[in-house]
């Protein structure tokens, strides 16, 4: 069934990448602290220096984001809800900055972006009461003021289109 508020497609092979490519970001050993992110690499053991917010903020994303995955950051409504999604910031590595609320802060546990054959898409897992392994995996459309994807709650064992749009005012 083709719904035209929905123009990427998600097969299996794109679902294999998908996990390989969370799984990758389990193994550099991404968390998240008060300051920002730190990714430590699996070699050194060592994390990077962590990204402030307002350093990620100043810069929108790090030198090396392709510019596609700079126009998905901003702050970002659900259309059918008060669900929000913040993407701050974003690296050549694909990695994503991003935060959730309904209304309150859900535990975003990993979000990437990554280049696929429907495009660039970011996948944001959240983890959090209500919330165990939930994921978005979202794409632009139109003039870019809209995310549009799945949110997958596996708890429910459910899948839904959603939309979100580009809120103007971004702190």
């Amino acid at each position: 069934m083709s719904n035209p508020a929905w123009p990427l497609s998600v097969d299996p092979v794109a679902i294999a990448l998908l996990v390989g490519a969370l799984a990758a970001l389990t193994t550099t050993g991404c968390s998240r602290d008060g300051q920002g992110w730190r990714v430590s690499a699996p070699e050194a053991g060592t994390p990077a220096p962590a990204k402030t917010a307002a350093k990620t903020e100043a810069q929108g994303a790090a030198p090396g984001a392709p510019a596609e995955v700079q126009r998905m950051l901003g702050r970002w409504l659900r259309s059918d809800g008060t669900y929000v999604l913040e993407l701050r910031g974003a690296d050549r590595s694909g990695i994503v900055q991003a935060a959730y609320f309904n209304p309150k802060s859900i535990n975003v546990s990993r979000s990437i972006w990554l280049r696929g054959a429907e495009g660039t898409q970011v996948v944001v897992e959240l983890n959090d009461s209500g919330y165990p392994g939930a994921t978005y995996l979202l794409g632009l459309v139109g003039d870019g003021d809209r995310l549009a994807g799945k949110y997958n709650q596996p708890q429910m064992g459910q899948s839904f289109d959603v939309e979100f749009i580009r809120q103007k005012k971004f702190p």
